[in-house]
């Protein structure tokens, strides 16, 4: 079954205006950070205050197979429609992507999922601004029935508005990668950086007695990171053992809130990190990472490095809770506005720490210097 996965960007640019459907489905790729292929994409939006409606949460999950049954599609739209509601969107622009050219077909893909979505969204509230599908080069519309508002060969989507919402994102900076496997690669393991980091990871290792020094040689590494984009294997070892404590991790993530300077250089020497990290040693760093790509507004690239933290350890609690709250369509102003509520001292030396879903979970102390993390 198709798992939805959630994108949150923050580099929306200001003065773009998605007023065709055409617009609407050349931007997509960009929301996303990359082209959706095989895709089911819901765009969720809601009044910014100003009468204009302005984009809450973008959602993509895999097409799911026109062979299963009723009730399995019910729950994929049912799970689908959910982090819409929580994201407060009123309206949703629902859009399938695929390789199929109806024109040859007459019929459009994926019409009973579609129809269950619209069904979860009015039961829901939200009302249904459109329905799209595009083969990459033209779109049709799943509420269209005549061939004079519709034709039957679809759409085309110019090149010239393509470039012209690629310009509008690329002023705010936003990057889109050519395809999700490129973002997979970007924190995939580097067997030559495993080896040279796993010699230092040893010498990282200290007695009882030292535990507290250690902890604060560790939490100065990781925040010389603003100004070290590309550290050598030694010092990313010492990153990847101290992120690996809770107290050195929560701290570091607290001064990386509230400090936020340095951010691109930090997220270079983390993806080196987790590159470079050892079995066992992966989900800490790559949890840590998909944190700062979340609050930077890239939700694609931290749910790559999410899938990096669960691949090496499905039980750490704080990939757990990042992804969770990515999936119910929490903002990253949930994450910054849970760390603003901490003191850096409860983190340092252990506490209560509250969800950004609002819950509170009562992290464990660390007897040891480099412990995997008990859930």
């Amino acid at each position: 079954m198709s798992d939805p996965r959630t994108s949150l960007l923050a580099a929306v640019p200001q003065r773009l205006t998605l007023s065709s459907p055409d617009a609407f489905l050349a931007a997509v790729p960009h929301l996303l950070g990359f082209p959706p292929r095989e895709s089911v994409v819901l765009v969720g939006l809601a009044d910014d205050g100003s009468g204009r409606e302005s984009i809450r949460i973008t959602q993509r999950f895999d097409t799911p197979s026109e062979a299963l049954t009723d009730s399995d599609l019910a729950e994929v739209a049912e799970a689908a429609v959910a982090p819409m509601r929580a994201s407060g969107s009123t309206t949703v622009i629902v859009a399938v992507f695929g390789d199929q050219n109806p024109a040859h077909a007459g019929l459009l893909p994926s019409t009973r999922l579609v129809d269950g979505l619209v069904d979860q969204l009015d039961e829901s509230g939200m009302w249904v601004k459109d329905v799209l599908y595009t083969d990459g080069a033209s779109r049709w519309s799943y509420g269209c029935e005549t061939a004079s508002c519709c034709p039957i060969e679809g759409t085309p989507i110019s090149d010239e508005l393509r470039t012209m919402i690629a310009a509008e994102f690329a002023v705010t900076g936003a990057a889109m990668a050519p395809s999700r496997q490129v973002l997979v690669d970007e924190v995939a393991s580097d067997p030559a950086r495993v080896g040279e980091v796993a010699v230092h990871l040893g010498a990282t290792q200290v007695g009882d007695a030292d535990v507290e020094a250690w902890r604060d040689a560790a939490i100065e590494q990781i925040a010389g990171l603003r100004s070290n984009p590309s550290p050598p294997p030694q010092t990313l070892a010492h990153v990847l053992a101290g992120l690996s404590d809770i107290r050195v991790r929560d701290t570091a993530l607290w001064e990386l809130t509230h400090d936020g300077t340095g951010r691109a250089e930090v997220i270079s020497a983390l993806t080196m990190a987790v590159r470079s990290a050892p079995q066992g040693h992966v989900a800490p760093a790559a949890t840590a990472l998909a944190i700062q790509h979340w609050t930077h507004g890239d939700g694609a690239r931290a749910n790559a490095c999410l899938d990096r933290a669960v691949g090496d350890d499905p039980e750490y609690s704080l990939a757990q809770m990042v992804g969770t709250a990515i999936g119910r369509g929490l903002p990253p102003s949930s994450w910054t506005g849970v760390m603003h509520q901490l003191d850096r001292q409860v983190c340092r030396h252990g506490g209560p720490v509250p969800a950004p879903s609002g819950r509170t979970v009562q992290e464990p102390s660390i007897a040891s210097p480099a412990p995997s993390l008990a859930s």
